[in-house]
């Protein structure tokens, strides 16, 4: 209970005998949740996650309710969530846009029938419609199942035309029920980031941009429902139309979703039984694609943490976006730019035309960035990798490229070590985009070119065909030169190369984005951009014989280090990004600094490095690197900017076929291979064996064996094993925690180990506070060899 929420004495004296996870989450949410900034809603949210429920209750109001059902001979199917699922968010609560539909009495999430009913029936009239030869008797039947009254019908465009409206109005033929889960949702917090706020409110979207995060609740990916559709003796109800209306649900819970953020990849849902309903033939476009990492990525969502270390549909569509507007930016006007952009992805008013879903093969491998060793590298991390040593007064080139994801930090007063989580390189999603036709308004352009502009009533139709084809020539870009999680622009989160028909180059995105401006009737209006454009792109691409990720982005990042070093201390290294170290005008040049720079001022705000480094695995498993980069009339000017990328170019491209040479037969592992904790794909395990009685680094598992002991896996090997003394293991010892261990035997085939004890006189590295306990203490084992 937070301590500025002030309740009654007696209020407060029997809600503190209530434990946080018995809570109900309503009453949290809606009573005991202050507003305050996005800061003080997450912790407000987390407490709401924190109550669990009462599963048992569950159990049994979900029999009585299953037996309800059997009585309405209700068609019963069930369904798990694809992806987060969100709904509500506007519902009235203490907190902004931070909703989700509780059940008023028991406190589960859960689906309202009117919303399963409002959706099954804009698929029915906006998708399933279409397909139908015989329109109005389709209409009919959609009529017969959910009702009508005849005041409604006028405003729908997509009725059939030559129908008259009945007089009345009358229910509809079947009910749709509440969807129950099918154990207690544990909720979880969600977060969007709006990169580009100023930019929505009528400015130019710039990279410069401070992001807003936004927190929310959410139901996690593969949580159950159970829904269900009875009739409602109304209109002569029967079987036929229950088994319709139920088909019309099932269709829209796996192609469009339930609840908020839809387009954004919430919602969607898999059906239990395996038979998905077929895809909308005319009133949808889609296309389904596989991502796979080339290399780790850093992904997280609201809590940051291994659980929600996942690619995030949201993230996706917002990286779609950025690549998407890199298309159209020097061809339109500001205003011109911000309505195509609204008809295609979307804004608070107006859905958008082209929905993205993600969903993951497998769960990925995600692992714990905890490879440095003050400034180096772990040993077995930089054998496993065959690392190089920097030069002096260099920082290891990995290091150099993940500044942030390892770094020791001041938190009131006490160093604490802030630790990011990854998701290993060979992870693979399928996305689906999916598009629906769309207008684009005409808008009333004034001399002004700040105006936002006003639209002033419906513009050119665009097909969903021509909407798609713009989601694929967004989704080569983002996997030719991006990538996804934090530090993509580095190297990380970068994705295998995807195929598109029909796109072969850079040049083929630029000509479907000519022709889709033309399609939308805007006019051209060439110019120079503020922003990252496609126009004023600088590439560079280098193959590699470097097979393992690690290796070649250490080597990246020393051939970055390098060129860094040549301009230090030089103002014109804004071109890079900012903010960067660059020192402020001085009374005498520093050395590499001029009097030209010198005399100028430097505003150091936040600007990201306009350069994306890329890199993709070619068929025989070698990396290529890709350099793309913008030059930006901000950093500090456009003649600046243009010659020093065009500098970073000509260096990189020297400086890694140098590299390529000299380390043609270092980091040439294989995926598998190279990983410290055994990948997909395969296990080197026999190549990196430890012995028996080697001291080890292993990580403390959840899973206990059959009689109760702890198990614990050694990564660089990627097998776990027993502890054979786990009675000798502290009290104190947690899951997820690293310690050190002796290996008590080894095979090919297993493994086990064994917590250290007295005679265990070998070096020991503590990864927790238990080593102390077991044996004699380090200062003993100093002074006895001594």
């Amino acid at each position: 209970m937070p301590e500025e929420l002030k309740l009654p004495r007696s209020v407060g004296h029997l809600l503190k005998q209530v434990d946080a996870p018995m809570r109900h989450p309503g009453l949290q949410l809606d009573k005991l949740s202050l507003p305050g900034n996005q800061e003080a809603q997450l912790q407000a949210i987390r407490r709401v996650c924190r109550a669990t429920g009462d599963k048992t209750l569950l159990r049994a109001v979900s029999c009585r309710r299953a037996t309800m059902l059997d009585m309405l001979g209700a068609a019963r199917f069930r369904a798990a969530t694809a992806g987060p699922l969100t709904l509500h968010l506007a519902r009235a609560s203490g907190l902004e846009n931070a909703g989700l539909h509780l059940h008023p009495i028991y406190g589960f999430a859960c689906l309202p029938g009117s919303g399963l009913k409002g959706m099954a029936r804009a698929w029915a009239e906006t998708v399933w419609l279409a397909d139908q030869a015989d329109q109005a008797a389709a209409w009919e039947r959609i009529r017969a199942v959910f009702g009508w009254a005849s005041r409604s019908e006028h405003d729908k465009t997509w009725r059939p035309n030559g129908l008259e409206d009945p007089e009345g109005a009358r229910a509809g033929a079947v009910v749709f029920h509440d969807a129950w889960p099918m154990t207690w949702p544990q909720l979880q917090p969600d977060i969007v980031n709006n990169h580009h706020r100023k930019y929505y409110d009528g400015d130019v979207p710039g990279d410069w941009d401070d992001p807003v995060p936004v927190y929310f609740l959410s139901v996690p990916a593969g949580t159950g429902f159970d829904f269900a559709v009875s009739p409602s003796g109304v209109n002569g109800a029967g079987s036929d139309l229950t088994a319709q209306a139920t088909e019309w649900l099932r269709a829209a819970l796996v192609h469009e979703g339930a609840g908020a953020k839809t387009n954004a990849g919430y919602g969607r849902f898999r059906l239990d039984d395996a038979v998905e309903p077929a895809a909308p033939r005319q009133a949808r476009r889609t296309g389904k694609y596989t991502l796979k990492l080339a290399t780790p990525a850093f992904l997280a969502g609201a809590n940051q943490q291994r659980e929600d270390c996942d690619l995030r549909p949201a993230t996706l569509r917002g990286l779609l976006r950025w690549w998407w507007r890199t298309m159209h930016a020097a061809h339109l006007a500001v205003n011109d730019l911000r309505h195509l952009e609204t008809a295609v992805w979307g804004d608070a008013r107006n859905g958008a035309a082209l929905a993205v879903s993600v969903q993951g093969r497998d769960r990925p491998t995600v692992k714990l960035f905890d490879y440095k060793d003050g400034p180096r590298p772990k040993r077995d991390f930089q054998v496993a990798h065959d690392l190089e040593r920097p030069q002096p007064k260099q920082t290891q080139g990995l290091f150099y490229l993940s500044y942030g994801m390892d770094e020791t930090v001041k938190i009131d007063g006490q160093k604490q070590k802030r630790q990011r989580y990854y998701v290993d390189s060979g992870a693979d999603w399928i996305v689906t985009l999916s598009a629906r036709s769309c207008r684009v308004p005409s808008v009333e352009r004034e001399r002004d070119e700040g105006h936002r502009g006003r639209p002033t009533g419906d513009g050119a139709r665009i097909a969903a065909a021509d909407v798609l084809r713009q989601g694929e020539a967004a989704l080569w870009l983002l996997c030719r030169y991006g990538g996804a999680g934090s530090k993509a622009r580095k190297g990380f989160g970068s994705f295998v190369d995807v195929a598109v028909e029909s796109i072969a180059d850079v040049d083929d995105c630029k000509r479907r984005g000519a022709d889709f401006r033309r399609a939308a009737e805007l006019p051209a209006r060439p110019r120079r951009p503020p922003t990252s454009s496609l126009e004023d792109l600088l590439t560079l691409e280098v193959d590699t014989p470097w097979c393992d990720s690690w290796f070649a982005l250490d080597q990246l990042g020393l051939a970055l280090q390098t060129f860094a070093q040549k301009y230090a201390h030089d103002e014109r290294k804004a071109a890079l990004g900012l903010p960067r170290k660059i020192h402020r005008p001085r009374p005498q040049p520093m050395q590499r600094q001029d009097r030209e720079f010198r005399r100028r001022p430097m505003a150091l705000s936040r600007h990201a490095a306009p350069i994306h480094y890329h890199l993709t695995r070619r068929a025989d498993e070698a990396l290529t690197v890709r350099m793309t980069a913008f030059p930006l009339p901000d950093l500090p000017d456009i003649e600046t900017s243009r010659v020093m990328l065009r500098d970073l170019r000509d260096h990189m491209k020297l400086d890694l076929a140098r590299r390529t040479k000299t380390y043609a037969k270092r980091g040439t592992n294989t995926p598998a291979e190279a990983s410290p904790s055994g990948t997909r794909g395969g296990s080197s395990a026999a190549t990196r064996l430890p012995k028996a009685g080697d001291h080890v680094d292993v990580l403390l598992l959840p899973e206990k064996t059959k009689k109760g002991g702890w198990k614990a896996k050694h990564e660089p090997c990627g097998m776990s094993g027993p502890v054979q003394n786990s009675t000798a293991v502290p009290g104190d010892a947690t899951p997820g925690q690293r310690v050190s261990l002796v290996v008590a035997s080894a095979s090919p085939r297993e493994i086990s180990f064994r917590w250290p004890t007295g005679r265990d006189t070998g070096p020991s590295r503590s990864g927790g506070r238990g080593h102390e306990t077991s044996g004699e203490s380090r200062q003993s084992r100093r002074r006895r060899r001594r």
